[in-house]
């Protein structure tokens, strides 16, 4: 039996000519799809570049206006552990950090400061909030500075993945603060021997027949007023230099106190109806010339702020005492 045969399909010349021209539009095409593709990756290329350049310049601007900014530049990890950079911390510090010691920076730091900072600096990781502490460093020239350390935390699905932060010096500002304070302290001491001597001179007028013991009361409320005014000052000046307000505690008598001060102020706003609605007496524990304060101030505000009639009055409930100053407005 013999075996079939098959041969290829013949072509003549123009079905030939046909299937080169397909082939080489075919060749064409692939090669404008290869020149646009490397374009577009040339494109690409240089998009990348431009960039990182770009980044790379803001970069640089941020960093010197951070190094222009900030005495000290630091960071910490999750963990909290601090790494300062050596290039600010040597401009600024000086001595010697031992780079392998999360702690280490605390060399400069007086050591009467580290609570707070140790206290400011855990509350911030505990809550992932920024943090921030006013507190002492030592300089490279040995004097011992005031810085303002802060830090923010940079976050990745919810979990602080590490920490940036500057110490800004602001020894200028604390100076001119301090210096500031002290003056008005010295200012208040100084007032108080005039104003003594005014207060005695307006006691010896309330003595005369009128119209000069008239005169004299009224001399004698514009010094008590004064004198108030002084404390607050003095107080003020007190708990900003850090020496706190100093507090006497003993037995008092509330009612008494309420109204020896109804009737100065009521001496100082004639004009206004001022009353005292407590008839039993109350006695507590406290500071006799802060719980004055404390209701002259009351007082002042209900004057300023509301309506007559302003009505004062103390009580005992259960085991505590109610202190109300009510008004009108």
């Amino acid at each position: 039996m013999a075996a079939a045969t098959t041969s290829a399909p013949t072509l003549d010349a123009d079905e030939l000519r046909a299937e080169r021209e397909r082939l080489l539009e075919q060749m064409r095409d692939a090669n404008e799809r290869l020149v646009l593709a490397a374009i577009h990756a040339d494109e690409l290329t240089d998009a990348a570049n431009a960039a990182r350049e770009a980044a790379a310049d803001n970069e640089e601007r941020f960093r010197s206006l951070v190094t222009s900014a900030a005495a000290v530049v630091w960071s910490a990890d999750g963990e909290g552990r601090i790494r300062v950079d050596r290039a600010s911390w040597d401009t600024f510090v000086g001595i010697e950090l031992d780079e392998a010691d999360p702690a280490g920076w605390l060399i400069a730091v007086p050591a009467e400061d580290h609570d707070l900072i140790h206290l400011a600096w855990a509350d911030a990781r505990a809550r992932s909030v920024p943090y921030s502490c006013q507190h002492r460093l030592r300089k490279r020239d040995g004097a011992t500075g005031w810085v303002v350390a802060r830090a923010a935390p940079i976050t990745k699905g919810g979990v602080v993945r590490e920490w940036v932060g500057m110490m800004t010096d602001v020894s200028e500002r604390v100076r001119i603060e301090e210096a500031r304070e002290q003056f008005i302290a010295i200012l208040g001491h100084d007032l108080r021997n005039p104003l003594s001597a005014i207060a005695l001179g307006a006691e010896l007028l309330i003595s005369l027949p009128e119209p000069s013991a008239r005169m004299g009361g009224q001399i004698a409320r514009s010094a008590r007023r004064m004198e108030i005014m002084i404390r607050d000052v003095m107080d003020f000046t007190r708990g900003r230099l850090g020496g706190g307000i100093p507090v006497m505690v003993g037995d008092c008598d509330l009612t008494g106190i309420c109204q020896a001060v109804v009737s100065e102020m009521t001496q100082a706003y004639p004009l206004r109806d001022i009353r005292l609605t407590t008839d039993i007496v109350v006695r507590g524990h406290c500071d006799t010339d802060r719980m004055e304060q404390v209701i002259s101030n009351l007082i002042g505000n209900a004057i300023t702020h509301g309506e007559d009639p302003i009505t004062v009055a103390v009580r005992n409930v259960g085991d505590e005492i109610e202190l109300i100053v009510e008004s009108s407005g």
